[in-house]
């Protein structure tokens, strides 16, 4: 294990390098796939990932004709578009993970994108459930499948496999992990944990009732996996748990933010793995209407992130925790809860994120699941689910927005851009 020497540059930096035309796309909203019901066009569940030079890279369910998932829904294709300018304008959609819907088997569909960029090597990742096997029809005989696909040309080409007998063998022995699947959205790369070529990844993946969710990890860019906690560690309390997001906090622990499936709990769990104790610690629950991350009678997946930050009362270098989900009631109003890290006090519980958040509205409309990147020049990229043009509360465009730390915050805390010992950020 390695642990990398990382430099701060000052915020001016960071508003100098926003300035041109990707401070011109600050604000602004793109509509990236554009769900028709007239015509029978549905797109769902965002993902997204940023390239070495810049180049943003979304990620989204092509669903045909039906907003429905696997299971329900056969030949669901994940397809991508790029963006060369900062997300103002986006090129033409192109092919990640073909479905068939005529193949009964692992290319019958795929769907729920988890996706990474490798910092160093610039390899593409994205982890999806596949095949014709719903989720709640899931067993071991006949399971919700797992794909893998991988680009190593900036996304220009995909090659995929079908990894399911190594995800599920992970939890051999457990039979009661008879479904699972990727929680969609961005893959958790470390800053700090590197196991020969790569630094190790972190993403959730949702397991059935009575088991919740969990977390995987990898050394090797997605090739093998690991549970972080061993094959019996449950973050959640059950039956709670449900789909979740994996960030690192700043001293390495790994923190995990989970939706609830217990009626009246209206907003996120959270846990935090102890990389000195080897364990995770007691779940908490963040739902206070006023401090916590509320989100009234919505059970609705969104993203978590954690970057550095100033805060300009007074120049104060620090940490910002940000937690995109739906305030509600139900699947509406898309918005970015902040919360301040000063120092290890605030993060080495995990009832420390159960109050302390203030929200930022990203969009009044019916909303749904969302991700965001923390953009290398510091904005924020938030890619989600809205009801923007459809005469419906469930068809859902996948919009674009990018975002100033000081906007989300209503000017308390602006960026900071962090960079190795070696210029690279």
């Amino acid at each position: 294990m390695t642990i990398t020497r990382w430099l701060l540059l000052s915020v001016t930096m960071a508003s100098t390098m926003a300035a041109g035309l990707q401070c011109a796309t600050r604000g602004l909203v793109v509509t990236v796939f554009d769900t028709n019901v007239t015509a029978g066009q549905y797109y769902r569940i965002p993902a997204m990932v940023q390239l070495s030079d810049g180049k943003l890279i979304a990620i989204t369910d092509d669903r045909h004709s039906s907003d429905y998932d696997i299971g329900g829904n056969p030949g669901i294709d994940i397809v991508g578009r790029g963006s060369e300018d900062g997300g103002k304008t986006w090129g033409e959609s192109f092919m990640i993970a073909n479905g068939y819907p005529r193949s009964q088997d692992f290319d019958n569909g795929h769907c729920d994108p988890a996706a990474v960029a490798d910092r160093e090597t610039g390899r593409l990742l994205v982890m999806c459930a596949s095949g014709s096997q719903g989720f709640l029809n899931s067993t071991l005989a006949s399971p919700l499948r797992v794909g893998r696909y991988t680009s190593e040309d900036g996304g220009l080409t995909w090659t995929g496999n079908d990894v399911t007998r190594d995800i599920y063998g992970i939890f051999t022995g457990f039979h009661e992990v008879n479904a699972l699947f990727f929680s969609s959205g961005r893959i958790c790369q470390s800053r700090f944990v590197k196991q020969g070529d790569y630094y190790r990844i972190y993403s959730a993946v949702d397991g059935p009732m009575g088991v919740g969710c969990m977390v995987l990890y990898s050394d090797d860019f997605g090739n093998t996996w690991q549970a972080l906690g061993g094959p019996t560690a449950r973050p959640t309390i059950t039956p709670w748990g449900d789909e979740a997001k994996v960030e690192e906090l700043p001293d390495g622990n790994v923190l995990l933010s989970c939706r609830s499936k217990q009626a009246g709990t209206s907003g996120r769990l959270f846990n935090i793995y102890d990389y000195s104790i080897g364990s995770w610690g007691e779940m908490a629950v963040s739902n206070d209407p006023e401090l916590g991350t509320h989100s009234e009678n919505c059970s609705c997946n969104g993203e978590l992130l954690i970057v550095p930050a100033i805060r300009t009362s007074d120049n104060r270098a620090m940490h910002l925790a940000l937690q995109s989900v739906p305030r509600g009631p139900g699947r509406q109003r898309v918005s970015i809860y902040y919360k301040p890290l000063i120092d290890a006090s605030d993060y080495d519980e995990p009832c420390d994120f159960s109050w302390g958040w203030k929200p930022y509205l990203v969009t009044a409309n019916h909303s749904a699941y969302s991700t965001m990147l923390s953009l290398q020049d510091g904005d924020i990229a938030c890619y989600w689910e809205d009801c923007n043009d459809n005469n419906s509360t469930t068809a859902y465009d996948l919009l674009f927005q990018r975002l100033s730390i000081q906007q989300i915050t209503n000017g308390r805390y602006t960026s900071i851009i962090i960079i190795n010992e070696h210029g690279q950020q």
